[in-house]
């Protein structure tokens, strides 16, 4: 399995839908079909209780449907057009907002963006099942959100037309990106209250990391989101707190959703002991554990922030820190997102977004829908717990991490 393929994030370009005329034959329908037998099939599962001649009917199922819809639908339909709903519609039918059809365009940039200036608003979104709205995470300093005063916890309804359901979610989410100076219309619920936004979007380039030196001489790093180049942006800044001699190092993930699984063990690997940083179960039972030999590790007490908003990689790292005992995790229970989408490649036709496994800190905890417990549950005061950046007086949670530095010997 390719690492850099386990993106563990949720928004990605502006999905855009692919027409090609073609003449709607029997014929022409076979050879697509034939193309999307490749598709479906290892979809179909190995399943004991499953013949092949089971498998044969649903394809079947599925070659009888483009046919008769190419045949006597009323009006001209392309037939990719057709094949691509198909495809989207297998992945939906799983129910997992992170298994989706990718398109053509969208997979293009994907690959030719993950270090490229985008365009949109600034914020880090997730789905958010209770709602079945889109939940802001995090929001990125100074960015279009922070200028019509969006906040951490927002739930984001309707996107311009589009309402926001398990169904549209993709789509509402690459609807928020799009040129810098043109505005999106957002329908935001915040408790019991709805508002709208109009937000001007602005070319955003993702800087996920800041750091600096706190009182006391303990070095502080926030990891805004696990992506765009983070783990050479974590050593820079890392390096250079340890050459100022830190006395400890507090580590700030809280309203992180998440990034590069990949990125994230190696930003481990930089700090903890020799042990086990996370084990990856798959479908067929097989595992996959991720190591760290212990050649970096920290000598100094080390802290990591957490709260519900930090999700995914953000919860790959504090669980490795709080199994390998080299760190405690302070703050409250993690989102509980812990499974990983691989890539695939169809042909030159777009990809498909699957969830492949499920991970699992070396303790055994199964994260997803469950999260991290912290070692010392802290919460912030009522007033705060939903703003970006909060006075370092009203900080329970760094005050609790910077008091257990202090008293480390």
């Amino acid at each position: 399995m390719d690492e850099n393929n386990e993106k563990i994030k949720l928004n990605k370009a502006k999905i855009l839908t692919i027409s090609i005329t073609v003449s709607l034959t029997i014929f022409f329908s076979v050879i697509l079909i034939g193309a999307l037998v490749i598709v479906v099939k290892p979809l179909l599962g190995s399943n004991n209780n499953t013949t092949s001649n089971n498998n044969s009917a649903y394809l079947k199922r599925i070659e009888y449907a483009l046919e008769e819809v190419s045949k006597k639908y009323v009006d001209d339909v392309d037939m990719d057009t057709l094949v691509n709903g198909a495809i989207s519609g297998i992945a939906s039918a799983t129910g997992d907002p992170y298994t989706r059809y990718i398109s053509e365009e969208e997979y293009k940039e994907m690959l030719e963006s993950s270090v490229k200036p985008y365009s949109g608003i600034g914020v880090h979104l997730t789905f958010d099942t209770e709602t079945s709205g889109i939940e802001i995470l995090g929001i990125m300093p100074n960015s279009p959100a922070t200028k019509v005063d969006l906040k951490i916890g927002d739930i984001i309804v309707k996107v311009e037309d589009i309402t926001v359901s398990l169904e549209t979610y993709q789509e509402a989410v690459d609807a928020i990106k799009g040129e810098a100076n043109t505005s999106v219309k957002l329908i935001i619920k915040r408790g019991e209250e709805l508002m709208e936004r109009e937000v001007i979007r602005e070319s955003i380039v993702a800087n996920n990391i800041e750091s600096e030196v706190l009182d006391g001489n303990i070095g502080y790093i926030k990891i805004w989101q696990f992506d765009n180049d983070i783990y050479n942006q974590f050593k820079s800044e890392y390096d250079k707190l340890r050459s100022q001699n830190i006395k400890g190092l507090v580590i700030d993930v809280r309203n992180n959703p998440g990034g590069l699984v990949a990125d994230t063990l190696n930003i481990a690997r930089l700090m903890l002991p020799k042990c086990d940083l996370l084990k990856l179960v798959y479908k067929d039972g097989s595992e996959k554990v991720y190591k760290c030999d212990g050649k970096n590790e920290i000598d100094i007490p080390l802290a990591i922030l957490v709260n519900s908003r930090s999700a995914s990689a953000s919860e790959i790292l504090s669980g490795a820190i709080k199994d390998s005992k080299k760190g405690i995790v302070i703050g409250t229970k993690t989102y509980g997102k812990g499974i990983v989408q691989t890539i695939e490649p169809l042909g030159n036709r777009g990809a498909l977004s699957i969830t492949t496994s499920k991970y699992y800190t070396s303790s055994g905890i199964e994260i997803h829908k469950k999260g991290i417990e912290p070692d010392r549950v802290i919460e912030l005061p009522d007033e705060v717990k939903n703003d970006l950046t909060i006075e370092r007086s009203k900080d329970t949670q760094l005050s609790e991490a910077i008091n257990y530095i202090n008293n480390q010997k």
